[in-house]
């Protein structure tokens, strides 16, 4: 009986590694920012944490419901960032954001976000960032189902040349501009700012999608993919292969990958999606008949 007490909750702890994990690594980001600079970073990933907690807590249950509950909670805190803080409070949280910031001599929301999105989450959870928090990735996941777009014979391959050029004209731009007028120090120009950046990015992004596929954006420019992507491969949870003798070659897991990575192949090599554009969206975990693939700690299957 005392060994029973051991073992279950230690296979609770297993069952929901990944939702008390979350919440811990959320809360204790929001303690440690509580500290430095503002209680109210606490109630934003504290916040953040509890919504995670909640949502993957019942996936577990009830697992076809992934996607709605993911794209809800990406609703619920992207619009809450960009509907509330940006547009309302007038904070940027955009890539030149930073370097308005850093000519003004501030420190400011727009580097705490990066840091913590794109240098610390990602060891962890790799790009899930994009999948769970963005607005903009949110628009373009609900617009580029690929049942709207155009059949491609083979959409356009990331270029990394392509990627740390547009990053590199992302801070040469803003401090181009501090120069004569910083919108760090201007609240209306910040705001133009936003709504100008915002536009440009769903724009852009969305007629790339039908030149170049699915989130082009995403997978061609993003300067916040560009850098996250250079920790994410080191991140603890990944999606994994962990019945890879249930595969049966379907292809649906790379139908359903909104970031276009051959899935199929890292289960052929019984290897973990350690891809630097996977957004952890989980849509090769939800397409998969036969529970092939899982976001998880655990080694591949043997």
């Amino acid at each position: 009986w005392s060994i029973n007490i051991i073992i279950i909750p230690g296979k609770l702890l297993v069952k929901y590694e990944i939702p008390v994990a979350t919440f811990l690594i959320f809360v204790l980001i929001g303690f440690i920012i509580w500290i430095i600079r503002d209680v109210r970073y606490f109630y934003l990933f504290a916040g953040i944490g509890v919504c995670e907690l909640f949502s993957r807590s019942i996936i577990l249950h009830v697992p076809k419901f992934r996607q709605i509950f993911r794209l809800s909670i990406q609703f619920l805190i992207g619009g809450f960032l960009f509907g509330w803080l940006s547009l309302f409070i007038g904070v940027n949280f955009q890539f030149p954001q930073i370097f308005f910031d850093a000519s003004a001599g501030i420190v400011s929301a727009a580097l705490i976000q990066m840091l913590i999105a794109r240098v610390v989450l990602p060891f962890f959870f790799g790009n899930a960032f994009c999948s769970r928090v963005c607005w903009t990735g949110f628009f373009f996941e609900l617009t580029n189902s690929k049942k709207n777009l155009p059949k491609q014979k083979k959409a356009k391959e990331r270029s990394e040349t392509l990627a740390w050029t547009y990053l590199i004209i992302l801070i040469i731009l803003p401090l181009t501009v501090s120069i004569f007028h910083n919108p760090a120090e201007d609240e209306h120009a910040r705001k133009l700012w936003i709504i100008g950046e915002n536009l440009f990015i769903i724009s852009i992004g969305f007629i790339l999608t039908f030149i170049t596929g699915s989130r082009s954006y995403c997978r061609l420019l993003c300067p916040f993919i560009t850098i996250s992507g250079l920790f994410s491969k080191f991140s603890f949870f990944k999606i994994t292969p962990v019945k890879y003798d249930s595969c049966t070659s379907c292809n649906l897991c790379n139908k359903n990958c909104p970031m276009l990575i051959d899935i199929k192949e890292a289960v052929m090599k019984r290897k973990k999606i350690a891809h630097n554009l996977c957004i952890v969206c989980e849509r090769c975990v939800s397409a998969c008949p036969n529970d092939v693939l899982m976001l998880t700690s655990k080694k591949c299957s043997p």
